[in-house]
C-alpha cells in the first residue's frame, strides 16, 4: 500500500481551529438566509483561511505539469487535454473586501511567501498519526460531497466527509441556490410545465459549451436533474420558480439559498451517522495495486490514514485565491472572486497521483460586475455591465470587445486577451429612459463616471485622454460606415458616441468558480489517460464539470443540478462495488 504524494512546494501545514457545531454550519435562526448573511459565511471563509496563514517558508515552486499555451494566455493544456475555470452566481451583497488573499500586495504571492498547496502540508511532519476506516470518504463538504454522503449513509455505509475550512458547504454555501432541471414532481406540483424534455437540456447544454462538452454527460445531469430536486424536496429543501425567469420554467430557486441546502444535507448525513471532520485537508490517496484505498489527512499536526473502500472527490475548484490561480488560471490573478477561499485545486493534484485525466477547459465562470469594488451581482445597476450601443474600453482607454454580445460570460475571451484588470464602457445619453434613470442611480453610487466633453470623461474616469479620444473617432467611424471590420459588432448596435454628457461605467472581471478538472464516466468514476475508472475514486461537482462546461458557464442553477446529481450518482457507484 502506498502513500500517493509527491513532492513539490514547501510549506507550513495550518493549525487547527475549535469546531463546534454552531459555527460549522453558521445557520441562521429560522434557516433563512439574507444577501447580507450569505456574504458573512463567505467572509468567515476569509478570515479563518487567513487565519490558518500564520507562516509560510519561502521557496521556488515547481511544476511538473506538460503544458501547452493555451490561446488566451490562461495558462496551459495538457497534451490530451485543455485546462480552465465554472459555477454558480453568488448571493452577496456586496463584494468581499481585500483578505490578502484576492491579488492585493498582501496576498502569499505577492510577499513571496510560499502558496499553502497540498504538497506543501505533505511534506511538513506531522505530531500526531492516527488511523480510521470507513466505506466511504468524501472530500469537500459542498452540495455535491454532502450529496454523496447522504445517498451512502442512508444505505447504511459509514462515510467520513473531509472539510478542509471551519464552515461547510464551499461555493454552495455562498451560491444563490438556483437549481436548473425538467420533469420534476416538484415543479409539476408548482404548475411550473414549461420545461421541455431532459433531451432539450441536454442539447442546451452542449450547444452552450460549442459542442465541446461530452454528451454523454450532459444527458447524465438533465436526465436525473429532476429526481434531484425532488430528493432534496423531499429532505425539507423548498424551491420555487426563480424571479424574473420567464424563458421556461427549468430554472428553480432555493428558498434558503445555497446554504440552507448545505445544511438540511449535512443533518441528514449527521442524523445517519455520517462524521464531519472540520478543518481536515485531504493531502493523499492511499493506493494498492492500482486502487484508491484511502486518504491521507491533517487536521493542525494530526495525521489521518484513513482506509476506505471508495473515496469522492468533491473539493470545488481552483480559483479562491490568486496562489492558485497562478498555477492553473495565471490570466485572472488579480481579478476579484467570489469563490471560497478554499477552492485551492487540491483535488486535481490528489487525482494526478492516481494517474487521473486532468481536462481544465480554458475558461472562467465569469460575472462582469459594475465598480471597481464591485457592487453585488443584484443590484439593479449592475444591469449596466452590458451596454450593447457603448464602447468597452480597458484602463489604457483602447477598445477590446463586441459590445453586442449577449451574454456576460462571453466577455471572458477578449478580457483574458486584454491582460488588464480594469476596464470600462463608454456611451453617451443618447440612451433608453430606463437606461439613463439607471447611469443616473451608477454616479450617485460611484461607479458611473460623467462628464460633458470625451477629454474631461477621461480624466473623471482616470483614463488616458488622448487614446480615449481617438477610440472614440475610430468607433464613430465605423459607426458612420455601418459595419464594424474590428470587431463584428451587430449593424444595429453601431450607434455614435457623440451626444452629451457622456458616461463612464467602471467594469472589474470577475472568477466565480472553475471548469473542468477530472474527466469522469457516467457512474461518476474518475478516469486516467486511457479513459478507463480508476478503481475506488469517484468525483463530483465542479472538479467533475469538466465534460459539461467549456468557455462559460451554460446557465445559472446548472452547477448546483450538477453537483446533486454526481453526488448521489457516485455514492450510488460505491454502494454497487461495495456489494459487488
Amino acid at each position: 500500500m502506498k502513500r500517493s504524494m509527491g513532492k513539490r512546494v514547501q510549506g507550513r501545514a495550518p493549525e487547527g481551529i475549535s469546531t463546534d457545531d454552531a459555527k460549522r454550519r453558521n445557520r441562521t435562526p429560522e434557516g433563512t438566509q439574507t444577501i447580507k448573511e450569505a456574504e458573512s459565511v463567505r467572509q468567515e471563509h476569509v478570515i479563518r483561511s487567513a487565519n490558518l496563514e500564520e507562516s509560510r517558508e519561502k521557496t521556488s515552486q515547481q511544476r511538473d505539469l506538460s503544458r501547452r499555451t493555451f490561446l488566451l494566455g490562461l495558462g496551459a493544456t495538457a497534451a490530451v487535454a485543455s485546462y480552465g475555470l465554472a459555477g454558480c452566481a453568488p448571493k452577496s451583497e456586496s463584494a468581499a473586501p481585500s483578505d490578502g488573499m484576492q491579488g492585493d500586495d498582501s496576498s502569499p504571492t505577492a510577499k513571496g511567501d510560499a502558496p499553502d498547496t497540498v504538497q506543501a502540508v505533505a511534506e511538513t511532519p506531522a505530531k500526531n498519526t492516527e488511523t480510521k476506516s470507513a466505506d466511504l470518504v468524501v472530500i469537500g463538504s459542498g452540495i455535491a460531497g454532502m450529496s454523496a454522503a447522504v445517498e451512502a449513509s442512508r444505505a447504511g455505509a459509514t462515510v467520513v466527509v473531509l472539510e478542509k475550512t471551519a464552515i461547510t458547504g464551499g461555493d454552495s454555501s455562498i451560491c444563490s441556490g438556483n437549481f436548473y432541471c425538467c420533469e420534476s414532481k416538484t415543479q409539476d406540483e408548482l404548475g411550473y410545465t414549461d420545461y421541455g424534455t431532459p433531451e432539450d437540456i441536454a442539447q442546451f447544454f452542449f450547444a452552450q459549451s460549442d459542442e465541446d462538452a461530452n454528451m454523454d454527460i450532459c444527458r447524465l445531469v438533465a436526465e436525473n436533474g429532476g429526481a434531484a430536486l425532488d430528493w432534496l424536496v423531499d429532505m425539507g429543501c423548498e424551491f420555487d420558480k426563480k424571479p424574473g425567469d420567464n424563458v421556461s420554467d427549468r430554472s428553480m430557486l432555493s428558498k434558503t439559498g445555497g446554504k440552507g441546502i448545505v445544511d438540511v444535507l449535512v443533518s441528514e448525513a449527521e442524523k445517519n451517522g455520517a462524521e464531519l471532520m472540520m478543518e481536515t485537508r485531504a493531502i493523499g490517496l492511499k493506493t494498492d495495486a492500482g486502487r484508491v484505498t484511502g486518504v491521507i489527512a491533517r487536521q493542525g499536526t494530526t495525521e489521518y490514514d484513513i482506509s476506505a473502500r471508495s473515496v469522492v472527490i468533491a473539493s470545488g475548484g481552483f480559483d479562491g485565491q490568486d496562489w492558485s490561480k497562478e498555477l492553473y488560471a495565471p490570466g485572472a490573478v488579480g481579478w476579484h472572486t467570489f469563490s471560497s477561499p478554499g477552492n485551492t485545486g487540491d483535488g486535481i493534484e490528489l487525482a494526478k497521483e492516481a494517474d487521473a485525466l486532468i481536462l481544465l477547459k480554458g475558461g472562467l465562470s465569469q460575472i462582469h460586475l459594475v465598480g471597481k469594488k464591485p457592487l453585488a451581482l443584484n443590484d439593479e445597476v449592475s444591469k449596466l455591465r452590458m451596454i450593447n450601443t457603448g464602447i468597452f474600453v480597458t484602463d489604457l482607454a483602447y477598445r477590446c470587445a463586441n459590445e453586442s454580445m449577449t451574454s456576460q460570460f462571453d466577455y471572458f475571451i477578449p478580457f483574458v486577451e486584454s491582460g488588464r484588470k480594469q476596464f470600462a464602457i463608454i456611451c453617451d445619453s443618447n440612451q433608453p429612459e430606463t437606461r439613463l434613470e439607471l447611469l443616473k442611480q451608477g454616479i450617485e453610487k460611484g461607479v458611473v463616471d460623467t462628464a460633458d466633453t470625451i477629454e474631461e470623461l477621461a480624466v473623471a474616469a482616470g483614463l488616458p485622454s488622448y487614446p480615449l479620444a481617438k477610440t472614440v473617432e475610430a468607433y464613430n467611424a465605423l459607426c458612420d460606415a455601418g459595419e464594424d471590420t474590428a470587431f463584428h459588432k451587430k449593424p444595429e448596435d453601431l450607434q455614435r458616441v457623440e451626444q452629451a454628457p457622456f458616461f463612464a461605467v467602471q467594469i472589474t472581471p470577475n472568477t466565480n468558480d472553475s471548469f473542468g478538472q477530472l474527466a469522469i464516466s457516467t457512474k461518476a468514476e474518475v478516469l486516467n489517460g486511457q479513459r478507463q475508472p480508476i478503481a475506488g475514486l469517484y468525483a463530483a461537482g465542479t472538479i467533475a464539470n469538466a465534460e459539461l462546461f467549456y468557455l462559460r458557464y451554460a446557465v445559472s442553477g446548472a452547477s448546483l443540478c450538477m453537483g446533486t446529481v454526481t453526488g448521489r450518482i457516485a455514492a450510488q457507484s460505491t454502494l454497487a462495488d461495495m456489494q459487488a
